[in-house]
């Protein structure tokens, strides 16, 4: 990234996030499209989205809605963006980044990535989304305990919401009161959105524990202000950011999707829970 993210934070590149090179990924397969339609390998049209990768213990398979199809909810990502199937496949490149945790995604969408982190061994997987793309989520969280995925739970957080908050962090059995090991957020900083109230959704829901992570892919959209301001309010809250390019599938050297992971910076600025 650019010098302007920088200016806040210390960005490095974090080699130790990325897979090897010579990767077991499988790619992510969708269900009855063809190459015409695809962004970045990526069809928005099909009715289901299918991963399979040798690290998961069965096919993952969720629906998704896109603009053409009478069951999308205006303002809810419905259909799959294309970094979230390079963050599935990363996940399950790196199991143990979230092997035995407590794991909430941020703006799931339709939960490919939390799927992935559930299906590799987290203790508990919580998707959540704004009220309107609670339905979808609902119904791909039943899609995936009928294949064995059962630890998995739908919650409306609305960002910034303090009382989704709550409701985030004491729903089901194995509450999480004290934050979340892991966040996941996947392309959900892009330019017009409010990175304010996601970024004090972040804050309330990762757990304090100096072992925390907050991990986002993002793609680069000719707009760097919005992630330099995401990742200075978590430089002022006492995070450290590195960074790494996303491999992609394309001969394309100048990539365009990035992994940011934060950490806290130490035990002395880890805030008291």
């Amino acid at each position: 990234p650019p010098a302007f993210a920088h200016e806040f934070v210390c960005v490095e590149r974090a080699p130790d996030l990325m897979p090897a090179v010579a990767s077991t990924t499988v790619p992510v397969e969708v269900g009855g499209g063809d190459h015409a339609r695809r962004i970045h390998n990526c069809d928005q049209r099909a009715p289901f989205i299918e991963l399979e990768h040798p690290a998961l213990p069965c096919k993952l398979s969720v629906e998704q809605r896109g603009a053409t199809d009478p069951g999308f909810v205006q303002g809810t990502s419905s259909c799959l963006w294309p970094v979230a199937t390079y963050f599935a496949r990363l996940l399950c490149d790196r199991p143990e980044l979230v092997r035995g945790l407590q794991v909430l995604e941020l703006g799931a969408g339709i939960g490919l990535v939390g799927a992935a982190a559930a299906a590799l061994g987290a203790r508990r997987v919580v998707l959540t989304d704004c009220d309107g793309a609670i339905p979808l989520l609902e119904r791909n969280r039943a899609r995936l305990a009928d294949d064995g995925v059962a630890n998995v739970e739908v919650v409306c957080v609305n960002w910034g919401d303090v009382s989704h908050h709550e409701d985030a962090l004491s729903s089901g059995a194995g509450a999480a009161r004290e934050g979340y090991d892991v966040i996941l957020i996947s392309d959900c900083i892009v330019g017009g959105f409010d990175t304010d109230r996601l970024w004090q959704s972040c804050h309330a829901l990762l757990s304090k524990r100096p072992s925390a992570q907050l991990i986002m892919a993002y793609e680069f959209r000719e707009e760097w202000e919005t992630v330099g301001m995401f990742i200075h309010s978590a430089s002022e809250a006492g995070l450290d950011c590195t960074h790494a390019p996303i491999p992609e599938d394309d001969d394309d050297d100048d990539s365009e999707m990035f992994l940011y992971t934060f950490r806290w910076r130490d035990a002395a600025t880890v805030p008291p829970t």
